[in-house]
């Protein structure tokens, strides 16, 4: 299947949805901050990421995608935020946010969720021939 990169800093969390995702038949890279994700995925580009907004200290959800959207080898990436709050995506940049998601997520949802986007992805990148 595909390879998910997820994005949380509670262990828990993290935890909760690499089980769920990897019962689904994803291969799954956990990550506890913004910054350890942005060097696996500028490192081995993933299929999608799943991110969380609010992760304090370090760098946010919003930023991680902002970095993510910057750098044109892995723009393309689609990004799923999940978030306990509100969220202002009003003039911000990450064009990759394909959803978001609220917390507490049920795992039929997250996996309904994760395969939407990634099948709206393949369908975005296959080209049928003409002629």
């Amino acid at each position: 299947m595909a390879r998910v990169v997820i994005v949380d800093d509670d262990p828990d969390l993290l935890a909760a949805y690499a089980r769920v995702l990897t019962r689904a038949g994803h291969d799954t890279v956990a990550c506890p901050d913004g910054e350890s994700a942005l060097a696996q995925v500028r490192k081995d580009p993933p299929d999608l990421l799943l991110t969380d907004v609010a992760m304090p200290p370090g760098m946010s959800g919003l930023e991680l995608v902002t970095e993510i959207a910057a750098d044109p080898a892995v723009a393309d990436i689609p990004v799923i935020l999940v978030t306990g709050g509100w969220v202002d995506l009003d003039g911000a940049e990450p064009p990759r946010v394909a959803r978001l998601l609220r917390k507490p997520v049920a795992p039929p949802d997250l996996v309904t969720t994760v395969e939407t986007v990634l099948a709206d992805r393949l369908r975005h990148h296959v080209r049928l021939p003409t002629g």
